[in-house]
């Protein structure tokens, strides 16, 4: 039987596409590399920054990170970073500090104690918004000249030192309780007067009740700060650059129901709460220690030793 040949044309075919896949071959392989070492280059020259967010008392409207987030978005857009904010509490930023999970950036209260010693840079904190304490009224025509400790209730916070405006406004020992339940009872007629902070104002405004307010201007240590933790030097330098960025642009606090030291941006109730020189104030991070003498002193109703603690 004779044996079967492959023609001639179909052999030359063969060989071509086998010549054609050997150089695909060869001038694939360095172009991936190329490829891939480009990637790299670029994710090398993309920073990525982490900015934890802490809410150490309650704002007036929305969300902190979420405002934090849209505002590094925009600046990510100029830069060769990106900024990705997580919102912790305290307690859970904490315990991710002692086991060694420390961010680029970290936004928080005043009075926030744990994070001193991760804190970098030549300045320990910039503020960029605060709240305020207040006492509020629906009863328009009240004059806040009868407040007593058993026509008041108070707005217990979430973390931030009511007690201690409390104690140096005059009314330590009124009942305090959970912020919505305090407002609650305003409403109810409960109470003729409530100490609550700007929170408070957005809430009644919500619900659509007439109401008056007084400024406390004895005490205040609702700041929010923020503070650089990376020990990265080209990180530190964005981290900066960021919060310029945010100090620059504070006129969108409004859409936080907060404020900005220095700025006029309301011309309703919160206008009442810009521009007042504090009697006492905690504007920093502090360590445990300080806050535990803090705390004794309220307690102990110590007006003098915590007047030279706040001051």
């Amino acid at each position: 039987m004779p044996k079967f040949k492959i023609p001639i044309n179909k052999t030359k075919i063969i060989r071509t596409l086998l010549f054609a896949l050997c150089l695909a071959v060869i001038i694939t392989v360095p172009i991936m590399a190329t490829v891939k070492k480009a990637d790299k280059a670029d994710a090398d020259e993309m920073n990525v920054l982490t900015l934890w967010q802490i809410d150490g008392f309650e704002g007036g409207k929305g969300s902190r990170a979420t405002y934090l987030q849209n505002l590094s978005d925009e600046f990510s857009k100029n830069k060769g970073c990106y900024i990705t904010v997580n919102s912790l509490s305290a307690d859970a930023a904490r315990l991710n500090l002692n086991n060694g999970n420390v961010p680029d950036l970290i936004s928080y209260g005043a009075g926030m104690y744990g994070i001193e010693g991760y804190i970098r840079g030549d300045n320990l904190y910039y503020n960029w918004c605060n709240g305020g304490y207040c006492f509020l009224s629906v009863d328009t025509s009240a004059k806040f000249d009868d407040i007593s400790t058993t026509n008041l209730v108070i707005n217990g916070g979430t973390g931030n030192l009511v007690s201690a405006a409390a104690l140096l406004c005059g009314v330590n020992g009124a009942e305090v309780v959970k912020p919505t339940a305090a407002y609650v009872k305003l409403i109810n007629g409960d109470y003729k007067y409530l100490l609550g902070t700007q929170r408070d104002i957005f809430r009644l405004r919500t619900r659509g009740v007439a109401f008056t307010i007084k400024p406390i201007t004895e005490f205040n240590d609702l700041y929010q700060n923020i503070s650089i933790t990376c020990t990265d030097a080209k990180k530190s330098i964005f981290a900066k650059q960021f919060i310029e960025y945010l100090l620059e642009n504070q006129d969108g606090i409004t859409s936080l129901g907060l404020l900005a030291a220095g700025k006029s941006l309301y011309d309703d109730e919160m206008r009442l709460m810009e521009g007042i020189n504090y009697a006492c104030r905690l504007t920093t991070p502090i360590n445990e220690g300080f806050k535990n003498e803090i705390n004794k002193s309220i307690i102990n109703c110590d007006i003098k030793n915590l007047k030279n603690l706040l001051n």
